[in-house]
């Protein structure tokens, strides 16, 4: 009698819409991981591009590759929610459809987690793509070994008056026990990860953060984590105040905070609203706040630095490249510096160094712009 193949170690849940420019090269980076016992669950949205024949297409060589395609958009949190549900293995890992893995990322990953006893595990983020960012999410922090992360910080990270990092943004692996029947809240377009992560944590689930570089996040002018509205503005507040009791004094306080910001920028998507229906006298009023002045002039800052974000052409890299550690243990040095400066390169047309390390000339292959 033939046994039954053994449930996958890690299901990958891969959300797409209209990702059909990337969305080959993000799958196969995962199919090539080392940690071969996964599953790749392509759940498409709607989309009206060629992404369904190009994932269905992958599928037909991989039989680890799974396609479901819905019958009309829903949004990113619905999308993922119903890979979610058919997601069979251990651990689940996030994994947009126009990002690249590196290859070793889901074996460190799950081996560094199940050594600290956490139920999340994520890395660093390095930026690249069209809107040119020469830095990682978690540079700032100038990581060297892993880090506890804890439900107050995780949720003061989406106070926009706090210096750190925005963990929201993060692409956790998730054991699949700790996960039990949560979802995405499917009424936020923006911010559902955070959501997510935020309910997990209150409940008790334990995250380690690790400085490994090993996620290649593309930033484009049609992302859609930039585009705040009233309404994903008013969603997100909701979510917000829906959350379970938070546990303890220092958590609520930032609740209390990131309510604030909330409502802030609420008044500020509308203040924007009005200036683009040229709702003058609902203008005028809201001009009278000092914070919505400064936010607006803010605003308009961000857009002309935009193109100013990368180094100068002939900048060197901040130190000797760093080798990888073994899963979970400390790097020489923060690499989160080196991995900017690499992205940063292949942005301008340089080489790297001969002799990098492993991870080097895998991120610099991996932000290197594809004509």
């Amino acid at each position: 009698m033939t046994k039954p193949p053994a449930p996958p170690v890690v299901s990958v849940v891969m959300a797409n819409f209209r990702g059909a420019a990337h969305l080959a090269r993000a799958m196969t980076s995962v199919l090539t991981q080392t940690e071969q016992r996964l599953e790749l669950i392509v759940s498409d949205d709607a989309s009206d591009d060629d992404s369904l024949t190009i994932a269905r297409r992958i599928a037909a060589t991989d039989d680890r590759v799974r396609v479901i395609a819905a019958p009309q958009n829903g949004g990113p949190a619905a999308t993922r929610n119903r890979a979610l549900d058919a997601a069979q293995g251990d651990w689940i890992a996030i994994v947009d459809s126009d990002d690249l893995v590196h290859p070793e990322r889901l074996a460190r990953l799950i081996a560094a987690a199940d050594a600290a006893g956490a139920d999340l595990v994520a890395d660093d983020m390095v930026y690249f793509g069209t809107v040119r960012q020469s830095r990682t999410l978690l540079q700032s922090l100038n990581l060297c070994a892993p880090m506890m992360l804890g439900a107050a910080a995780y949720l003061r990270s989406n106070d926009g008056g706090s210096s750190l990092p925005p963990y929201g943004y993060l692409k956790p692996v998730i054991r699949r026990a700790a996960l039990a029947g949560g979802r995405y809240d499917a009424r936020l377009r923006i911010g559902e990860d955070h959501d997510l992560v935020m309910r997990l944590l209150i409940g008790g689930a334990r995250f380690l953060l690790l400085p490994d570089p090993l996620y290649a996040y593309r930033r484009h002018e049609g992302s859609i984590s930039h585009r705040l509205s009233v309404a994903t503005v008013q969603a997100m507040l909701q979510a917000h105040r829906s959350l379970p009791p938070m546990p303890d004094a220092d958590t609520r306080a930032a609740a209390a905070s990131v309510d604030r910001q909330l409502r802030r920028a609420l008044r500020y998507e509308q203040l924007v609203a009005d200036i683009k229906a040229r709702r003058l006298r609902h203008v005028l009023p809201k001009l009278v706040d000092p914070a919505m002045l400064s936010r607006l002039f803010e605003s308009l800052r961000d857009r002309r630095r935009r193109v100013a974000d990368l180094p100068g052409g002939g900048a060197d890299l901040p130190g000797p490249l760093p080798g990888m550690p073994l899963p979970g243990q400390a790097w020489d040095q923060p690499p989160a510096a080196c991995a900017a400066r690499i992205a940063a390169m292949t942005a301008q047309g340089q080489h790297l160094p001969s002799g990098a390390p492993s991870w080097a000339t895998w991120l610099f292959d991996a932000t290197t712009p594809r004509r």
